[in-house]
């Protein structure tokens, strides 16, 4: 496995790699957390790719073989370099760290993904912010201030150079007064100054915007261009929360692996919808990162989205259907849910009950199925 490359690699490649990257000065951004990284990476590469040029990897996978792919391209052609690192994709989580040594380190979130390992939740925690431990000398540490395992981790920071986002108004960079508009985003108000509209659904996703304005406002961004060029220049990455308009469906795209955390976040924004459409759908396969009991996990998951206003659910997978029979627990005859195997009977079920100016979310099918979901809907509206 490609994971063991840390333990085989032989010692003249590692001084190669550290000596690439001593040999870099210009900023060097690394982000981990449980939620978020890619689409903050992606809101920060908008930005400085506006002033330089940005070397990053982009598969929405931080895990070794991605980061290591993009070490070993590392050279002052590049004016600042990215790196996602996911603490779930390798055993050698802070042998990446030792060997990226960050300027700037961000943490997304830490949170209550792990609460089905509660005996783990501190250790994993622990593990994820050792990337702050690898900053470059005077390096800049971001985190959320909201979250509070990640606050309280700051107070064993070598780093006196700690800058927070969050919703908590004492917050270095922070949103107020938010507000949800289904289709046109979010609008709120940065710093109690700046009034803006963001094509994002989710508090998860303000949460990354602001992680995002505080790293780049270190690098001499005002928030006068930080906020015209997303405005402007910004849209969500693929899979995780991008919104399409096809005919009269809106479609929000959530493909990416699905988590408790992440399913629920998909779910709440498929119901900021719910003025803007005549019907709620939720597509939604198996769920990664559920601990042991996974059929309870999904049991839960299902009985959850019960409570919510989704009027068709369709589950695809094996553990999928458990969240459908939690999603039964409460009855009721306005209500539709169906469980199926594959992309062609989702597209099925699909034909026989999606109605006009519906809304679509499709969770944690990957892309594949994505883009069948996507070339169903547009045949569809062309032959409607």
């Amino acid at each position: 496995m490609f994971e063991n490359t840390f333990v085989t690699m032989p010692v003249i490649e590692k001084k190669h790699l550290h000596a690439i990257r001593e040999a870099y000065t210009n900023p060097v951004i690394g982000i981990t957390g449980n939620l978020g990284k890619t689409t903050t990476l992606t809101m920060i590469e908008a930005i400085l790719a506006s002033r330089g040029k940005v070397l990053r990897h982009h598969n929405g996978s931080g895990d070794v073989r991605n980061n290591l792919r993009t070490l070993k391209k590392l050279s002052m052609e590049y004016d600042y370099a990215l790196f996602e690192l996911d603490y779930l994709r390798g055993k050698h989580f802070v042998d990446l760290f030792h060997l990226i040594r960050p300027n700037i380190g961000i943490v997304t979130n830490l949170g209550d993904a792990h609460l089905n390992y509660l005996d783990r939740m501190l250790k994993v925690a622990l593990e994820k912010t050792s990337l702050l431990k690898y900053l470059e000398q005077d390096g800049i540490a971001i985190l959320n201030k909201d979250d509070e395992l990640s606050f309280n981790i700051a107070k064993s920071l070598n780093t006196r150079q700690i800058i927070f986002f969050g919703l908590n108004q004492h917050a270095d960079f922070f949103a107020c007064d938010i507000e949800q508009a289904g289709p046109l985003g979010m609008q709120f108000r940065l710093n109690k100054k700046f009034q803006l509209q963001l094509p994002i659904y989710s508090i998860q996703d303000l949460y990354n915007f602001l992680a995002a304005v505080a790293c780049v406002f270190h690098l001499g961004f005002t928030l006068d261009e930080i906020v015209e060029i997303l405005q402007t220049r910004f849209t969500m990455p693929p899979g995780r929360g991008r919104v399409m308009r096809i005919g009269s469906h809106y479609v929000i795209d959530e493909s990416y692996i699905g988590t408790p955390r992440s399913l629920s976040k998909a779910a709440r924004v498929l119901t900021t919808f719910a003025p803007y459409s005549e019907q709620l759908v939720l597509i939604v396969g198996d769920m990664a990162d559920t601990g042991i009991n996974v059929e309870q996990q999904h049991l839960n998951m299902g009985y959850f989205l019960s409570a919510l206003p989704i009027d068709v659910l369709i589950t695809v997978g094996e553990y999928a259907k458990f969240i459908g029979q939690g999603f039964n627990m409460i009855k009721s005859d306005k209500k539709l849910m169906f469980s199926v195997n594959t992309v062609n009977e989702v597209v099925r079920v699909l034909e026989q009950n999606l109605q006009e100016n519906s809304t679509v979310a499709v969770k944690g099918l990957g892309n594949v199925a994505m883009h069948r979901i996507l070339s169903y809907l547009k045949k569809r509206n062309e032959t409607s």
